[in-house]
């Protein structure tokens, strides 16, 4: 059983993320919605432009017909299009008049035979297994989540913490790189992102509160570039530049294995926010890397941005062998990667760019 102090510390740790989180989600009039490089508000098109932009329609025509009958993909098309597209639930609650689900921990879980999910149902990280060690995707918040989520998680599932030998992060908010340094200065790992994330956390930031100004960062390491790969024993994960979240937020191609058979998974640390033309050739030209690469899985550092992803983890924690709602024939993922690009493109040209 855990000791008192062990769950005062979860305690702790909780309350802290609930702040942090809800600091992060403060925006402006209208509809609250991922930040874009565009400025809060600016990223997006109102529903009324969305609505009367006959080129916009013809995009979302095109992205449902190309779900067709099919029900998974049905779903994805309506999560996918419309005029915020995928957004975090929180956000969704709030639009919706609900109050968000606050964050809490969630038990690690294996998505694939060598990639793990562990942090909160708001916000995680990502461990992936190679045969020279550990290349962890994102690191939560903090240092301190660092220490009582990320390490004592990769203990639980048979992973050492030393053995971490980079990590990647998507982009440069502090949800995801705010405990690199405690990876940084203990293990020696290796941090690894976009050069504009890396100037975009070492500028100082006018909006932020004194603990957000104070919290540690880390130094600047590997300056990732757009289609750049790093390789870590069996493993070479793919890195593509896909600026419209921030500046610098990248797209992986990840190997992984699935009840022992090679399979592809694309994760999204931009979502599928492309606030300008320039953004969406960047996604575009991801997603195209995606579809060439065969890959059968979506990804992203927020569950439930793309479907029921915490009901799924919970049905794999439940039943191991059973459906694994994450992955995808390469037909339908081939569908939903047009259907995505579609949907983007519906946004970006209903704000008449």
């Amino acid at each position: 059983m855990r000791s008192r102090f062990q769950l005062a510390l979860i305690f702790a740790v909780c309350v802290a993320a609930l702040q942090l989180h809800a600091g992060a989600q403060g925006r402006g009039g209208g509809p609250a919605a991922g930040g874009t490089t565009a400025g809060a508000g600016r990223g997006y098109p109102t529903p009324e432009q969305y609505a009367a932009s006959k080129d916009a329609q013809a995009h979302v025509a095109k992205a449902k017909a190309i779900a067709g009958s099919d029900a998974k993909l049905m779903a994805r098309f309506e999560n996918t299009c419309g005029p915020l597209g995928p957004q975090r639930p929180a956000l969704e609650a709030q639009n919706a008049g609900r109050k968000p689900e606050p964050p809490r921990p969630v038990e690690p879980v294996p998505i694939f035979d060598n990639l793990w999910y562990f942090g909160f149902n708001t916000v995680g990280a990502w461990a992936v297994r190679t045969s020279d060690g550990v290349i962890l995707i994102d690191a939560l918040n903090t240092v301190q989540e660092a220490e009582t989520i990320i390490e004592p998680s990769l203990r639980k599932v048979g992973l050492n913490p030393a053995d971490v030998k980079y990590v990647i992060v998507g982009h440069g908010h502090f949800d995801h790189f705010g405990g690199a340094p405690y990876f940084q200065d203990k293990y020696k790992a290796r941090i690894a992102m976009s050069g504009l994330d890396w100037d975009l956390i070492e500028r100082p930031n006018p909006n932020a509160n004194p603990a957000q100004a104070n919290r540690p960062r880390p130094r600047r390491d590997l300056v990732i570039t757009d289609d750049q790969k790093v390789t870590l024993g069996d493993t070479t994960i793919t890195l593509r530049v896909t600026p419209g979240h921030t500046v610098g937020a990248m797209a992986f191609l990840i190997p992984v294995k699935h009840r022992g058979q090679p399979l592809t998974v694309l994760m999204l640390s931009g979502a599928n926010i492309t606030p300008d033309r320039a953004s969406l050739e960047a996604f575009h030209r991801a997603l195209d890397a995606a579809k060439a690469a065969g890959a059968q899985a979506l990804l992203n550092g927020h569950p439930g941005l793309f479907g029921d992803e915490l009901g799924w983890m919970d049905g794999l924690r439940k039943n191991p062998g059973g459906p694994n709602e994450f992955v995808y024939t390469r037909d339908q993922f081939a569908r939903f990667i047009d259907i995505m690009k579609e949907c983007a493109a519906s946004r970006v040209v209903a704000m008449g760019l």
